[in-house]
Order: structure tokens, then sequence, then C-alpha cells
């Protein structure tokens, strides 16, 4: 192959750049779902570290009728939030709210 037929060889080649547009929109929607998707996993990670006494649970299932999957859950979301107090009356006024 001769010099020229070369360097037109290499130009096809490179000549083939594609520039693609970003969407800013669009990458700012991937972020914030990114973020969001971290925030939640690392909500429930801070919920699963979590203790809650089964009488607790008990209690509240009996006095509102609700599920024990509820009760939990929301005795973990205010062991979380509340800084001191009693853990079982904010729940049950969180749930009667």
């Amino acid at each position: 192959m001769t010099a020229e037929a070369e360097a037109k060889q290499l130009d096809s080649v490179t000549d083939v750049v594609k520039e693609a547009e970003i969407d800013t929109a669009k990458a700012q929607e991937a972020i914030g779902l990114i973020t969001a998707k971290k925030e939640i996993d690392h909500k429930a990670a801070a919920l699963a570290a979590v203790t809650v006494s089964k009488e607790d649970v008990a209690l509240i299932v009996s006095e509102l009728e609700v599920t024990e999957e509820v009760a939990d859950r929301v005795l973990r979301e205010v062991s979380l939030e509340a800084k001191e107090g009693n853990v079982v009356e904010a729940a049950l006024r969180t749930l009667i709210a």
C-alpha cells in the first residue's frame, strides 16, 4: 500500500466522529433517581438496624388493630426520629394522626 493510500484510509477512519449531545434534563433526572435510591437504601438500612420490642408491637396491634408489620415499621421510624421519650406513645400518636 502506498503512503497516499494509507493516509486516505487513516482519514476515513478518523473522520467518522459522532458527537452526541447530552440532554441535560435527562441527565439531571437520572442523577436524581440515583440519589433518591441511595437515600431509600440508606433509610432502609437504618430502619433494619433499629430493634423493637415484641411487647411494644403487640400493644400497638391490640390497641389500634393494625398489622404487626405496620406496628413494627412505625416503631422503627419513630425510634429513628425520636431523640428521647416514649417511643410507643410517639408511635401511637403517629398512627392516630
